[in-house]
């Protein structure tokens, strides 16, 4: 028997839980995914960056010019990306390529404004030093939780004659 998961007969008590989690919250979805996400999310960013930079600034004439306009688009198509992507559609890009949502953890509820910038700015942070620092992840940072679409559709202590 796995010790993270108890069978039929077993039960865990609050104790032993490893984690808060709200009523009907889903799990976090996989470590797996979440990196496939966040590298899917950087190379949306970076094209779009990259093409909205040559569109709309036109900028050719050497290498200051060129990150000078390149850097900022990156850092808009992110952030409308992942703030307001989440505030509207519940998750990013990818995340919503592959079947995840962003939620907070407590309630199940939308993500408030506040929360997905800090998490936005957050993940430029852990994203950077994630290979110095075991175990961090952006997919539950500032009260957020990243969980499968199909998770959410089938909270957490529903049976599955409820369901």
């Amino acid at each position: 028997m796995n010790a993270t998961h108890p069978g039929p007969h077993q039960s865990r008590s609050p104790a032993q839980s490893p984690e808060p989690r709200g009523v009907g919250v889903p799990e976090q979805a996989g470590e797996n995914r979440l990196v496939l996400a966040a590298v899917t999310d950087a190379f949306v960013a970076l094209v779009m960056g990259f093409a909205l930079s040559q569109r709309a600034f036109h900028a050719f004439n050497g290498v200051a010019e060129f990150l000078g306009a390149f850097i900022p688009c990156v850092l808009a198509v992110s952030f409308a990306n992942h703030v307001l992507g989440t505030l509207l559609l519940r998750g990013s890009v990818a995340k919503l390529l592959f079947g995840m949502r962003v939620l907070r953890w407590k309630d199940g509820r939308r993500p408030r404004l506040w929360q997905t910038v800090a998490r936005w700015l957050f993940g430029f942070v852990v994203i950077g030093l994630q290979y110095l620092l075991e175990g961090a992840s952006v997919g539950q940072a500032f009260g957020l939780r990243t969980v499968r679409r199909r998770d959410q559709r089938h909270p957490v202590g529903q049976s599955a004659a409820n369901r």
